[in-house]
């Protein structure tokens, strides 16, 4: 008896829905370049596809900053990643650009309702991952900007400690006269380090808002308590690196000058920091309060720090049925405490998950009394966060221009003032 025609395509419908069934789903995952032998990312990742033979993922690594290329690319051709790895949902990334062309997952509604994150991270994270009142990325690694001083070159030369501005501006004086150089740092065109101390300094003379506004453009560098501030910038800064800073970055500086002994100074952001000293020059070192200046408006040192890298969805990725579970499920182990754990233990990771317990051998002295000052410290965002990319290039140029003694704390500021006010 032949079958009816409903008969044959019910067979069939029935036949491809199994043969669906059976076929993986692929998950695309964005991020930076992963060391196949340490990188505890790369581990989880190839542990989620064990646990889910029916889900491939396709990591797509970029080296550094070309993510920021590979991001951008893959959004404006509507390509967006399942999930990838970025910076802070900020203007200066094109974050808010994401947001405006739809390529970005909504996930306010994920995080209120589901258990899995609450109390997982300390309301500062949850503000920066908020965009427009929603939030687009969940937490995965903080930074702080920590001041390190050698303590054995201090005690061998009757230095006092900085523990205060006078002796801060003495260490300076009294270094340099030793041919010990102030501050491990370089100057190298491009790059932020050099900028930390004025970070600083602002953040104390005139505060965090007030700098975050003069570095957007809608604050005058000319103003007495600015001019006042980069005068204090000029008692630690100009002369006071290493020769040949403009040739180098941070990690550089540090291996070359600060774990040598050659240098008795730094200040920059610890993630960085800590995977680049050596394990004997710890032992030298001590971690400090960076001092409030002279005039100061806040009463308590502070400490640039802020969430710095955050797990973004794809709108798109997200709206299949067939992959939220599977991409929900993974940005969890992205960012959990388990991850985060090894995070910090194994890579010495600058978590903010608050249920993370670090094992105290896994992390030396001198790194849990720097995070514990961190912690301790008033939060500062950094004051490029906000600056467009034309200012931000010169400003770097006018900073480092100060660092080699070429510029008066006036022309600094009025170079500053001709880069971003807009009058």
């Amino acid at each position: 008896m032949k079958r009816s025609v409903l008969g044959i395509i019910f067979t069939l419908i029935v036949t491809m829905a199994a043969m669906g069934a059976g076929q993986k789903q692929t998950i695309r995952v964005a991020t930076q370049t992963l060391d196949p032998k340490k990188s505890v990312m790369l581990s989880v990742i190839k542990q989620f596809e064990k646990d889910n033979p029916q889900i491939k993922i396709e990591l797509e690594e970029s080296p550094g900053n070309d993510l920021i290329t590979k991001i951008n690319t893959d959004i404006m051709g509507d390509n967006t990643p399942d999930i990838f790895t970025f910076w802070r949902p900020e203007a200066k990334w094109n974050v808010d650009k994401y947001v405006a062309k739809g390529a970005l997952a909504d996930l306010t509604d994920l995080v209120k309702t589901d258990a899995f994150f609450k109390d997982l991270f300390p309301d500062y994270a949850w503000r920066t991952a908020t965009l427009s009142g929603k939030v687009y990325c969940i937490p995965r690694l903080n930074f702080y900007v920590e001041f390190l001083v050698n303590k054995k070159i201090f005690d061998a030369n009757g230095i006092p400690l900085p523990t205060d501005w006078n002796k801060l501006v003495n260490a300076v004086q009294q270094l340099k006269a030793k041919r010990i150089i102030p501050w491990a740092v370089d100057t190298k065109e491009g790059l932020d380090d050099s900028s930390r101390l004025f970070n600083a300094i602002i953040n104390r003379a005139v505060g965090n808002a007030k700098g975050l506004e003069l570095l957007k453009g809608n604050e005058s560098f000319l103003q007495k308590d600015v001019m006042q501030a980069l005068t204090y910038f000029h008692q630690l800064v100009p002369g006071n690196a290493p020769e040949d800073a403009s040739t180098l970055d941070f990690n550089q500086a540090i291996t070359k000058y600060f774990n040598t002994g050659k240098a008795g100074m730094l200040l920059g952001n610890a993630a960085q920091v800590d995977t680049n000293l050596t394990a004997e020059i710890m032992n030298d070192l001590v971690a400090l309060d960076f001092p409030l200046t002279p005039t100061a408006v806040i009463a308590k040192p502070s400490a640039e720090q802020d969430v710095t890298n955050l797990v973004y969805v794809g709108a798109k990725g997200y709206a299949d049925k067939n992959k939220q579970k599977y991409i929900v499920e993974l940005v969890k182990l992205l960012v959990g405490d388990a991850t985060a754990k090894r995070m910090a233990e194994e890579e010495r990771a600058i978590v903010p998950n608050l249920k993370v317990v670090i094992d105290p051998a896994k992390v030396s002295d001198l790194q849990r009394s720097a995070s514990k000052l961190a912690k301790n410290a008033p939060g500062d965002k950094w004051l490029l966060s906000y600056a467009k990319q034309k200012p931000v290039n010169d400003f770097r140029i006018a900073i480092n221009e100060f660092w080699k003694g070429q510029v008066s704390p006036e022309q600094l500021a009025q170079k500053l003032e001709d880069a971003l006010y807009k009058k």
